[in-house]
């Protein structure tokens, strides 16, 4: 379960954006660099701009399809080194 926050309607031309399946949507939304666009059964889009998901985090809808990376400094014997020098 997803819910959206920060909608407003977009009267603009269909953006360029990464397809996301929506169950029961007739059609899929698109994550584009501004949100969520996703589409009513009238055909007018709507834009979200946040997610928050069951467990509480809150995501810009942006970055839907960004990875959660978490990158780890591997330093080099010389690198360990200057470090505890600079300590």
């Amino acid at each position: 379960m997803v819910t959206f926050y920060g909608s407003s309607l977009l009267d603009a031309s269909v953006p360029a954006g990464e397809e996301l399946s929506i169950k029961g949507a007739s059609r899929p939304g698109l994550v584009t660099k501004n949100g969520l666009v996703i589409f009513g059964n009238d055909g007018k889009m709507v834009l979200v701009r946040n997610l928050q998901f069951e467990d509480g985090k809150m995501i810009p809808a942006s970055k839907y399809f960004s990875v959660d990376e978490k990158a780890t400094l591997e330093l080099t014997e010389e690198e360990k080194k200057m470090a505890e020098d600079i300590r």
